[in-house]
């Protein structure tokens, strides 16, 4: 009987299908994202690995009123019953939407094994017929003057390694620089130094550069330029008088440009001027009888800035050389003293005081240096906060403290109370809370694992640190995890990316990861790498707590580039000194963030490149959005896309540069604008039916034997449809069957020396 081999069979195929059993798992959704957002329609698209079992899969759309009362239990599926995926990468068409209208999607995938929800995601409409303007009743205006002499506006960094650019707090002026000499030009280093007032006929130039001998300053393109900082009204500069020989290798010569009039300088010796903006006159830092006792003579005297109070009335710099009686003056070689061993110096007032005095010291100790470029000085220049190399002090009056003592020694700097009355320093990991007016300091971390600081609240209350498991605030004593992940270059303090509010209640940050609970796919829609974005965190029991990504794309579309915030800008003396202005991306108000994104986060920005965006709060100019409200500030078009400079404190002005002409006056080249509140060239005008892709009608849906499947991951925003002509996008490029976003030439770059 052939009973047996079949029966055999039969066992071996029962045995062989529950293997297939056993090894199935619930399936598994890598993926889930909208594209081709309009106003009335977009297309849902997942990514699901079936776990190797026949799998379905449906998705679920709600409007935002009804997920926020609701969840899905009221959610409309598409399509009604679950369809086989046949590749793993599914989509769906949405029709009928309501413009201007938020929706949150999620997919369910389902086998014999369970099923799996994938993540909530958001996505809205466009608006009908979008009209370009700027939020908060804003106007272009064109800032730097039409006339440059055939130059253009650089931005940061950009200028020999310098190129100093601040705004005034106040509003309605701004400092900057440019390799060409124009308005009023005099004889003048390769960078000439600018400042623009708004009055009432217009935005008015100044050329501010000091005249100077060829070669006076370095002739190495990243040397930097004359202009160090500026006091936040702009009213007071800090201007360094160039280095000395210039005309040979050899470091034993004078500085050749002769004093400027009425400023005390004594001629030769390396210096800086206090420029007074009311007079337009100069004033030295060091002058004749602060020089007089010196054994150095101008051949061999260096002197270097280290830092100052936002207002510029106290200066602290740094040279090897005596200054005061009770300085020590380490020799060094060749008749000067010994560079490695500088001597901190206040400056103000037309006095000069010795810093780095130990605890009872009579005497200074030499090796010096100022505690970080930023908060190590207190607003009222009383307290300095200073390293001898080795261990943490504060001078404070005419009395030293150790600061690290509690720890030991060792200290690291990190940041302080903007009245020096509190600073936080870090030692093996651990953060610790000094108090100036008790000496006591306080371990913040006793387990330690503090990687860095990002930044602190201006009374000290508040400091933000990141560990291995991410970003934390510390208020009060009481700890609250912020972010699983920030950017590494939102510390330190005095140079990061980060902000972080003056109450110390809010900090924006970069950060690649997916954080908010209306969850953003924000990896690369080329690339699938994950893109910065620009985060809002809000401290609990404040209104608005918890966070908001104010860099996503608005329609809940992957990014095709990514956001940033600036750090730090170098000042005049060239890449390698202080970082000491960070431009102001946060309002005095908190409501208001400026940061620049390569995605296009507006239907009107088609140029594929940077441009400057604005977040601002419900309830807050234009914005009525429960959510916030990101609008363009430049305007999405420009050839060399935009790069935003700095903002007022109140964020009235935003400044800006781009080698777009905004205004009619413009005939190109870089220029620098501002997007001023009630300003006088309103950016608005007739709807905007059609830009790029984004505003296309969609092709009709694929047919496919199978409608559950694609015959493979889409690219880009491109629908998957057959046969269809491949058309990229404005800042997109056709290759391999493919939109590929174009590489960005680099604006910018350091200026050749011109020669003069």
């Amino acid at each position: 009987m052939r009973l047996k081999p079949i029966l055999a069979l039969a066992l071996a195929l029962v045995a062989l299908g529950l293997s297939s059993a056993q090894a199935a798992t619930v399936p598994i959704v890598k993926a889930t994202w909208p594209t081709a957002v309009t106003a009335n329609s977009a297309i849902m698209r997942a990514e699901i690995e079936t776990g190797g079992a026949a799998t379905t899969y449906v998705f679920e759309y709600v409007t935002e009123a009804q997920f926020r009362a609701k969840g899905f239990t009221e959610a409309i599926k598409i399509p009604q019953t679950g369809i086989s995926i046949g590749t793993g990468a599914v989509s769906q068409r949405l029709t009928g939407l309501q413009p201007d209208s938020g929706y949150r999607f999620r997919v369910v995938a389902n086998n014999f094994v369970g099923f799996k929800v994938g993540p909530v995601r958001s996505l809205k409409t466009d608006e009908e017929s979008p009209v370009f303007s700027l939020p908060d009743g804003r106007g272009w205006e064109m800032v730097s003057p039409v006339d440059k002499n055939g130059g253009e506006i650089q931005g940061f960094a950009a200028n020999f390694g310098g190129a100093v650019i601040q705004a005034a707090a106040q509003g309605g002026s701004i400092t900057y620089t440019s390799s060409s000499s124009f308005a009023g030009a005099q004889g003048a280093p390769g960078a000439s130094q600018y400042l623009s007032r708004r009055g009432g006929s217009g935005w008015e130039t100044s050329n501010i550069t000091l005249p100077a001998l060829s070669g006076t300053y370095p002739e190495s393109p990243t040397s930097g330029v004359p202009y160090q900082l500026f006091s936040t009204d702009l009213e007071r500069g800090l201007v360094s008088n160039g280095r000395r020989c210039r005309t040979s290798a050899d470091s034993q010569c004078p500085v050749e440009n002769a004093p400027l009039p009425g400023s005390g300088a004594p001629a030769g010796y390396r210096n800086y001027y206090v420029r007074n903006g009311a007079t337009g006159g100069f004033t030295a830092l060091l002058d004749s009888s602060d020089l007089a006792d010196l054994a150095l003579g101008p051949e061999d005297f260096e002197l270097a800035f280290a830092g100052a109070t936002p207002d510029l009335a106290h200066v602290i710099l740094s040279t090897c050389a005596a200054l005061t009686p009770n300085a020590i003056e380490i020799p060094g070689s060749e008749g000067e003293c010994d560079p490695t061993e500088p001597n901190l110096y206040e400056v103000t007032g037309g006095t000069l005081r010795l810093i780095n005095l130990l605890p009872s010291a009579p005497t200074g100790t030499p090796g010096a240096a100022l505690a970080a470029q930023g908060r190590a000085i207190s607003s009222d220049g009383n307290r300095v906060y200073w390293t001898d190399g080795a261990d943490l002090y504060l001078r404070e009056g005419t009395i030293t403290k150790q600061v690290d003592a509690t720890a030991g020694g060792g200290g690291s700097f990190e940041t302080a109370a903007t009245d020096g009355s509190v600073a936080f320093f870090t030692k093996g990991g651990h953060l610790w809370r000094y108090t100036a007016v008790t000496g006591a300091a306080t371990d913040l971390t006793p387990s330690g694992e503090v990687q860095s600081v990002v930044g602190a609240a201006d009374d000290g209350t508040a400091v933000y640190y990141t560990t291995p498991a991410g970003l934390f605030l510390n208020r009060n004593g009481s700890v609250t995890m912020v972010s699983p992940q920030v950017d590494p270059l939102s510390s330190p303090p005095a140079t990061g990316t980060a902000r972080v509010s003056a109450d110390g209640r809010r900090i924006v940050f970069v950060s690649t990861a997916e954080l908010t609970a209306a969850a953003y796919d924000n990896r690369n829609i080329v690339t699938a790498q994950p893109e910065p974005e620009v985060y809002l965190f809000t401290a609990p029991g404040t209104a608005g707590a918890g966070l908001v990504c104010v860099s996503c794309n608005p329609s809940g579309e992957r990014p095709v580039g990514g956001a940033s915030l600036p750090g730090a800008s170098p000042d005049g003396s060239g890449p390698t000194a202080p970082d000491t202005y960070k431009p102001r991306v946060f309002s005095d108000d908190n409501k208001r963030i400026y940061f620049d994104s390569f995605d296009a986060l507006a239907v009107q920005d088609t140029n594929g490149d940077r441009d400057v965006y604005q977040w601002e709060a419900s309830g807050t100019g234009s914005c009525t959005r429960v959510a916030g409200c990101t609008n363009l500030i430049s305007s999405g078009r420009a050839e060399g896309g935009a790069a935003f400079l700095d903002a007022s404190a109140d964020g009235s002005d935003v400044f800006f540069l781009t080698d777009g002409s905004l205004v009619p006056s413009d005939t190109g080249a870089f220029d620098l604008y501002d997007a001023r509140v009630g300003g006088g060239s309103p950016a608005s005008g007739a709807a905007i039916p059609c830009f790029g892709d984004a505003c296309q009608p969609l092709p009709p849906e694929p047919q496919y034997p199978k409608l559950s499947t694609e015959r493979s991951k889409p690219s880009g925003n491109e629908v998957p449809i057959q046969a269809k002509a491949l058309h990229c996008k404005k800042g997109f490029v056709k290759k391999r069957g493919k939109c590929v976003k174009r590489k960005h030439r680099r604006h910018h770059k350091p200026k050749k020396r011109s020669g003069r």
